[in-house]
């Protein structure tokens, strides 16, 4: 099994469970409690699942690991798949099977005490590599992360399209030139690119993800240009992990995010955390991605 797709698994699945353990909807009113349900799925990746009980928003208690569930997974015809085993802390994981491109699934949970819930999500095709080529490069940069002026490098990055709607996330990491390790150490990027939301070089437009939508190149490709900050580019090599998600995956990330941002806040706007789980809370999403070396 490929150690830098099981890497990106436990990152998203701690994500996931970031959320389930911190991000309860709910109004004050609620009081009935439900089912939470995360479950991320990838290719070639056992289908894995993390199930709670939901505590009340007036409650300063954690939500209660649920490991006597029943969690199973159907395919597009309703057809029971597999029977997921709890492993413990509230996760279950699948012994028979395995995420497939292009697949859709649905994972159900049940708890004696509470209502059944289920979600429902497609695997993306793995993305193909497009040529990704260094530009340009500058010593240092005022308006970059960190203290004072930064060092970057700029790529010409492109994507070549499935046909399957979707949306493309672009990350940047860096490791020890020559090494095959899975690189560790996320860095800062930003890009001029009109399709991407809050783009433009300067301004503090760097961040840690590039979220963009295949709606206008569908089928096709595009490419933009990404300009990667980093202080040492003689010691150490730049990888570009390129992610296709489906849209819960999509809205739920950006959910998380302005709940973040948000939070501590008095006076700004509450944010529910995105859900597409019926009868309950939570998130099933489809994801896949490539790891891609310049």
């Amino acid at each position: 099994m490929n150690p830098i797709r099981i890497f990106s698994t436990l990152l998203l699945t701690s994500l996931l469970w970031m959320g389930c353990e911190r991000i309860i909807p709910f109004s004050a009113e609620d009081s009935t409690p439900l089912v939470v349900l995360y479950a991320a799925l990838e290719p070639d990746m056992p289908i894995e699942a993390f199930v709670s009980k939901s505590v009340g928003i007036l409650d300063n208690g954690e939500p209660i690991l649920l490991d006597d569930a029943q969690v199973w997974v159907e395919d597009s015809l309703h057809q029971v798949l597999d029977t997921l085993i709890s492993m413990g802390l509230g996760m279950y994981r699948a012994p028979n099977t395995l995420g497939q491109e292009g697949m859709r699934y649905t994972v159900h949970a049940r708890s004696s005490v509470l209502a059944p819930v289920f979600g429902t999500a497609q695997v993306p095709m793995i993305p193909a590599e497009g040529a990704v080529d260094s530009i340009n490069y500058a010593v240092g940069q005022m308006g970059g992360p960190g203290p004072g002026s930064s060092p970057f490098k700029e790529y010409s990055f492109q994507i070549l399209d499935d046909g399957q709607p979707g949306y493309y996330q672009i990350e940047a990491y860096d490791r020890l030139r020559g090494q095959v390790t899975i690189p560790e150490y996320s860095l800062r990027i930003e890009t001029d690119d009109p399709l991407v939301n809050g783009s433009g070089f300067g301004g503090n437009q760097y961040k840690d993800r590039l979220d963009i939508s295949n709606a206008s190149f569908l089928g096709g490709s595009h490419t933009l240009t990404i300009r990667v900050f980093e202080w040492d580019f003689t010691g150490m090599e730049v990888l570009f992990k390129l992610k296709k998600v489906d849209e819960a995956t999509f809205f739920y990330q950006r959910s998380w995010d302005a709940y973040n941002n948000a939070n501590g806040n008095p006076f700004a706007q509450p944010v529910s955390v995105y859900s597409n789980v019926t009868d309950g809370l939570g998130v099933v999403s489809g994801m896949a991605y490539r790891w891609i070396l310049p």
